[in-house]
């Protein structure tokens, strides 16, 4: 059954115009700033253009001459990355041993060309795989590669696209092609704190050859990569890397603080504790796991659950940032084109959609609102979750037709 949906949807409150405008006048600004203080491609004698893609090229370049034991090395690793693009601070490869043959793939080309068609490739592909998803009143899908937070992973170089797109995949073929979902699933380990809430509504579903699908695909990556890389590439990661981002949850007016959609981060930025920080995070992880598995229990569809598990992964997490929100977008405009939604649920789905860039804006001049944001998106989503409960026997017609398509 096709979700209805309402064409001529009018957030209450600001214009959902303004949404898209705000979005863009941050990406603007931000891109204004690096023009205005780069210096031959150096940012701020801090970063470089395409930030942390940086990080994906340079590990390509380590990967290749089999020097992965660098990675690891925070000073070898900012000596190496400094002789190729000159005076920058510190930074660190911060992914998984899974994402090495795409690094390397990625870095056969040259610098600037690996950056555009790194954006452009993962773009296109998350593009396609919200065709299903797109709420047609929206506008043309390709705007899917212009939302608040996709516009920042643009500006980050970041894998925003390419984890979202495998979650919509993923989803999408679930009940016709489990297998295929399976697989999907089991290559988020390329960031798999992203796939956290997964195994939950899977095992709840009893999609069990989903399951099983994913299990064996996490454990070929592993093999794979740890027979060609080394058995300790994965314990290095785990221990090492995983350490120095776990550091960062207290960002300590650091400006990555700002793109930080963390419970614990916030308050860690109004000067509370960590047993306060860690408390709170706690509580709201907890209320966010709640309403993905009451959600599940009550035979919601596969599309509310996906898109509601999105959102509650960011409410889970301490330590994440907005530009791998590129699904929780989506979510935020199904709600607002929903002709289940209630105007209260819309103008939550209004604030969920801004959050990326305007919880940028809030933490940098007081605090960040971004979890706030997106707590009040998630009780929208799972509002509507509840509002038209099924029956886990109930096979969909066809999942496409159930979608929104274009």
């Amino acid at each position: 059954m096709k979700p209805e949906l309402n064409l001529h949807a009018d957030v209450e409150g600001p214009p959902f115009w303004l949404a898209w405008l705000l979005g863009g006048l941050l990406s603007a600004i931000l891109v204004v700033g690096d023009l205005a203080m780069s210096d031959g491609g150096v940012i701020d004698r801090a970063v470089y253009w395409g930030r942390d893609f940086i990080n994906m090229w340079t590990g390509g370049q380590l990967i290749r001459a089999g020097r992965v034991d660098m990675l690891f090395d925070l000073p070898a690793y900012a000596q190496f990355q400094q002789a190729l693009f000159g005076t920058i601070g510190p930074h660190n490869y911060s992914y998984p041993p899974s994402s090495y043959p795409l690094a390397s793939l990625i870095s056969l080309l040259p610098y600037w060309a690996a950056l555009i068609a790194w954006l452009a490739g993962t773009g296109a592909l998350f593009v396609l795989a919200c065709r299903a998803w797109w709420p047609r009143a929206a506008g043309p899908v390709f705007l899917a590669a212009l939302t608040p937070a996709a516009l920042i992973n643009i500006w980050a170089g970041h894998y925003g696209f390419l984890v979202g797109a495998l979650f919509l995949l993923a989803w999408q073929r679930l009940e016709k092609h489990p297998l295929q979902a399976g697989v999907l699933f089991g290559l988020m380990l390329i960031k798999p704190h992203l796939a956290i809430l997964v195994p939950l509504v899977l095992l709840i579903r009893g999609e069990w050859r989903a399951i099983g699908a994913a299990a064996a695909t996490v454990l070929l990556v592993v093999a794979a990569t740890s027979a060609a890389y080394g058995w300790q590439c994965w314990p290095d990661f785990f221990v090492r890397t995983s350490a120095v981002q776990a550091g960062m949850i207290d960002a300590d007016g650091k400006f990555f603080g700002l793109m930080s959609p963390s419970v614990a981060t916030a308050m860690l930025q109004i000067g509370s504790g960590w047993t306060a920080a860690l408390t709170v995070q706690a509580i709201v992880a907890a209320g966010a796991v709640a309403m993905v598995a009451i959600a599940a229990r009550r035979g919601a569809s596969v599309r509310d659950l996906a898109l509601l598990s999105a959102t509650a992964t960011f409410l889970v997490l301490p330590y994440s940032f907005n530009y791998d929100m590129t699904v929780v977008m989506l979510g935020a405009l199904t709600i607002i084109y929903s002709a289940k939604a209630t105007a209260l649920d819309r103008r939550l789905g209004f604030y969920g959609f801004v959050a990326p860039q305007i919880g940028m804006i809030t933490a940098a001049i007081m605090f960040s609102l971004m979890p706030a944001m997106l707590i009040g998106l998630a009780i929208a989503q799972f509002r509507l979750c509840c509002a038209s409960p099924r029956q886990f026997g109930a096979a969909d017609s066809k999942l496409l037709a159930m979608f929104p398509n274009r």
